[in-house]
């Protein structure tokens, strides 16, 4: 009798020895038998990817439920359903500027403006400004207020004859909201332009700085060089600062 007790004992030690130097996992909802070697928990919903997660090591908590973005905050509403949320800092403000590019030169009387992408991010706390497409996404209802500027210019050797070069604000579910036009540029002559609009836009809309060059007469190249883009743009009826 005292064996079997010495050696019941044994076995408890070890389980618990075992145990101490293991991590237990707990998997919930969708594919319940497959779980991140790093998490000690995940909840997973039906849409594929949208969880909530506990790392083991860090006790980091991850919820990725298709509202996630760098820079946001997570947030209640009425009911205490909660979302990532972009923050209030600066009233959604930004400023980015972008290195000299060319831009195509259309055929005469054609309209295929292209966006000017500000590459350099100057502020945008909100991170609600694509530094990779050029796109401002509206993250909260309300009045907001752009402003592009760019300059142009061609000096290729050869080139004579002039140009339309035209700059517009466009958002993606209003269509055009500003628009403004140097006609019958000549090509080897720089010309500076900037266009602004104030409009009331509705969360998700998307916002670009554009231009179009199209041929008037003389040489036509393919394209002109921009210069210094400016794009910026903030939220005019925000309280949050």
């Amino acid at each position: 009798m005292k064996t079997t007790t010495l050696f019941s004992a044994f076995v408890l030690a070890l389980g618990l020895a075992a145990s101490s130097l293991s991590f237990a996992q707990v998997k919930i909802g969708s594919n319940p038998t497959t779980i991140d070697p790093n998490n000690n928990l995940e909840v997973e919903a039906s849409t594929p990817g949208r969880k909530t997660a506990i790392n083991k090591t860090t006790g980091q908590v991850t919820i990725t439920d298709g509202t996630q973005a760098a820079g946001k905050v997570f947030t209640s509403d009425a009911n205490g359903g909660g979302s990532w949320q972009t923050s209030g800092a600066g009233c959604a403000s930004f400023d980015a500027k972008g290195d000299n590019t060319t831009t195509p030169v259309v055929n005469t009387g054609e309209y295929t403006p292209v966006t000017l992408i500000a590459n350099n991010i100057v502020y945008s706390a909100s991170g609600a400004y694509n530094n990779a497409t050029g796109e401002y996404t509206i993250p909260a209802d309300g009045f907001y207020l752009f402003h592009g500027s760019v300059g142009t210019y061609n000096v290729s050797i050869g080139t004579t004859g002039s140009r339309n070069t035209s700059i517009d604000l466009v958002s993606a579910s209003k269509g055009l909201l500003s628009h403004t036009v140097s006609p019958e540029l000549v090509y080897g002559v720089g010309a500076w332009q900037d266009v602004t609009s104030a409009n009331y836009f509705t969360a998700g809309d998307k916002v670009t700085f554009q231009i179009n060059s199209d041929h008037v007469s003389g040489v036509k190249p393919d394209s002109v060089t921009t210069a210094a883009i400016f794009f910026s743009g903030t939220r005019i009826d925000c309280t949050k600062n």
